[in-house]
């Protein structure tokens, strides 16, 4: 570590924040301290108010949130200027990346182009602006030649979670707020992304990381904050709190106190966020991927595998329509309460193509099927098609060529054209969950709108449903008469799965649904998944680099590289026998 290592860059005394008509405070009295040259960790459950403190950290806030106490940036008091004034204070000394990256890449500006016009802020000459864009990329993974002439929505969801992380590295700002930084990404890549976080620690930045990924703040931290209901509960040096340090080790999960180093005694908070890290089997990162060449990615491998991309069997289960797709006009008559018979083949994909107008191939050509109360997962590096192909079978993409089946019966390849009984048959969760709801409706009322238009139910039952649903996932009845914008991200993520699930589909693609979950969320979804695919003897696909989570859900794997499959087979034997190890640390 430099010597720097105890300026403070932020300094926060004290901070409180209160949303309109709610009885308790976001945040109650925080304090913080992140110096140049350091990485201060906050964890904490769901709805702690990680996002809304790393918000307050720039003396910023979501609408209808107030602010209190003492935010010092470099010495300037932020919450003492008026909010008009405070971005220019924050400009050039600090840069956010936030919980959803959609909300900073710019839909319709190619990368390269956004990211020179934001290095002015940093870079005042101009022939320094593109050399700095190209070095962000670099320290984000991303290579320039690959991204630059590319728009947000031509990017896998961990290729934009690293394009918004450049975007808050090009200014070459000191202090960097990093709010689930990992999200989305691969374990290899949030492997890269932990030591890059650490280098620029050394070299004299200043982070405050807001993250659930423990093995992170293990690999990058050196103080972190527990947080639980808006106030600290829990402080300390890593090693202190979470036991292990990247200096040290990790703990491998499910060993004791005495081989981890962890702490006889800390806050409730932090215990139940180590033991559902333990009991879980790690919380998401194992090993990385290997991508040089996947179809030899376990030499140990033994069993029924195979490398042919086209062949047709059990397979990963199909997406989940989320937000407006999973909802359309209610039909007349009573819908059938499974939408296809008890002898249904289920959803099958075949000689699935998508290629972009330039001709070059996303995904394809891939044949899966998926019948009733198959779990297969779908694994690979960011970018390797897996998305693409989830929302392919969903009708949100249109396949150059190939169709998706159901029961045998070709569907059409938009899910504008498809009936409500097709849309509810094919249901897809996204990675990013908040853009998939309605801004200003309560979520319970969005909830319910899927069994009741898409299954006939009436309101009221749809609403009892969907609350039971939620109750199984940990979701309190009283955070779904919020409004989107006072919910986390897990939250969101979390109801986005209800929504999903309330639909009783023939097949549910879930595509990194624990991404933005805390380790006992993580648990909690885990343990409810299967008893809530039950009824409807629902097929799953689960798009995911949550390794263990893997284990814990699916029966069989497929492996995605360029776009194709590469490997299929039993977990066992698709996982390599490294993936099965403790959290990469350096």
């Amino acid at each position: 570590m430099t010597g720097t290592a105890h300026v403070p860059l932020l300094r926060v005394p004290e901070v409180s924040a209160h949303a309109d008509g709610a009885e308790r405070p976001l945040l109650d009295r925080v304090g913080l301290t992140v110096p140049a040259g350091a990485v201060t960790a906050v964890v904490g459950p769901s709805g702690s108010g990680k996002t809304t403190l790393g918000l307050a950290a720039l003396g910023a806030s979501r609408n209808g949130v107030r602010l209190t106490g003492r935010v010092l940036l470099a010495g300037t008091d932020l919450l003492l200027l008026t909010p008009a004034r405070r971005p220019a204070a924050r400009t050039g000394r600090a840069a956010h990346l936030p919980q959803h990256p959609e909300t900073v890449l710019d839909p319709v500006r190619r990368a390269g182009g956004a990211l020179t016009e934001l290095a002015a802020l940093g870079h005042p000459e101009r022939a320094a602006r593109k050399p700095a864009a190209r070095r962000a990329l670099a320290l984000a993974g991303l290579e320039w030649e690959a991204v630059r002439r590319r728009f947000p929505h031509q990017l896998s969801g961990g290729q934009q979670q690293r394009l918004a992380l450049a975007s808050a590295l090009v200014t070459g700002a000191r202090l960097l707020v990093l709010d689930e930084p990992t999200s989305g990404l691969d374990p290899a890549l949030a492997h890269a992304l932990g030591r890059t976080v650490r280098a620029l620690a050394d070299d004299g930045a200043g982070v405050l990381l807001l993250s659930h990924d423990l093995a992170l703040v293990r690999e990058t931290g050196d103080r972190v904050i527990v947080l639980e209901h808006g106030r600290v509960v829990d402080d300390g040096p890593v090693a202190d709190v979470l036991g292990g340090h990247r200096r040290t080790g990790a703990p491998v999960p499910g060993d004791g106190p005495a081989a981890t180093g962890l702490p006889a005694v800390r806050h409730r908070a932090t215990r139940e966020l180590l033991a559902a890290e333990r009991g879980g089997g790690g919380a998401g990162r194992e090993s990385s991927w290997t991508t040089a060449d996947p179809t030899a990615a376990d030499p140990t491998a033994s069993g029924p595998t195979t490398t042919d991309p086209t062949t047709t069997g059990p397979a990963t289960a199909a997406p989940t329509t989320a937000g407006p797709t999973t909802t359309g006009p209610a039909r007349d008559g009573p819908v059938p309460e499974n939408p296809a018979s008890a002898d249904r083949a289920g959803v099958a994909a075949m000689e699935i193509v998508v290629r972009r107008r330039s001709g070059d191939p996303l995904t394809g050509p891939v044949s899966m099927a998926f019948p009733p109360d198959h779990k297969i997962a779908l694994l690979g590096p960011s970018g390797s098609g897996k998305t693409t192909f989830g929302r392919t079978l969903a009708g949100l993409t249109t396949p150059t060529r190939g169709e998706v089946r159901l029961d045998g019966r070709p569907l059409p390849r938009r899910i504008d054209r498809r009936t409500p009984p097709q849309r509810r048959a094919i249901q897809y969760v996204h990675q990013n969950s908040a853009g998939s709801f309605e801004e200003h409706r309560p979520v319970l009322g969005q909830l319910a709108d899927t069994a009741r238009l898409l299954r006939g139910l009436r309101a009221e039952e749809a609403t009892a449903e969907a609350i039971e649903a939620a109750g199984a996932l940990g979701l309190d009845q009283a955070l779904l008469h919020r409004t989107p914008d006072r919910l986390s991200g897990g939250q969101l993520q979390r109801c986005a799965l209800v929504r999903a699930l309330t639909a009783r589909p023939s097949l549910l693609v879930c595509d990194e649904v624990t991404s933005a979950l805390d380790t006992v969320s993580r648990q909690r979804v885990l343990d409810a998944l299967p008893r809530l695919l039950a009824p409807a003897a629902t097929a799953l696909l689960f798009i995911s680099h949550d390794l263990p989570a893997v284990r814990a859900l699916t029966e069989e794997a497929a492996l995605f590289d360029g776009g194709r499959c590469v490997r299929r087979g039993p977990v066992g034997d698709v996982l390599p026998a490294a993936w099965s190890g403790a959290p990469v640390r350096a």
